[in-house]
């Protein structure tokens, strides 16, 4: 049996998970920041715009896939996460197992930063 092989692992990236304090008014638990999770050298592929086509996306953002070794810290990460990558920050809208706990593929898309 082939084990399948995960591309090119060039490019470092940081998972970033929120910080937050509870809100005084509302008691709702507010996100006051990003902090730094866990490091890891992943391969960086842009979604193509066929492929945005295919899926009907309509907004104009940049979208990415990375893909990592599979870690069981990794593995915990999930859409409420980001990530960063050259200098840039990534709100995480996917992860998927490649193959039996070889990789993790995270789908993001890139934040834009506000206009002063």
């Amino acid at each position: 049996m082939k084990r399948e092989q995960l591309p090119g692992l060039d490019r470092k990236i940081t998972f970033l998970v929120a910080t937050e304090e509870k809100d005084a008014d509302s008691g709702e638990a507010v996100v006051t920041g990003w902090g730094a999770a866990a490091s890891a050298w992943a391969s960086f592929t842009p979604v193509s715009d066929g492929e945005r086509l295919r899926a009907a996306a309509v907004e104009q953002m940049a979208e990415a896939r990375f893909v990592t070794r599979w870690t069981r810290a990794l593995a915990e990460i999930d859409g409420g996460s980001r990530l960063r990558f050259d200098g840039a920050d990534w709100q995480i809208t996917g992860v998927k197992e490649v193959g039996r706990r070889r990789g993790l593929e995270f789908s993001a898309w890139k934040i834009r930063k506000p206009v002063a």
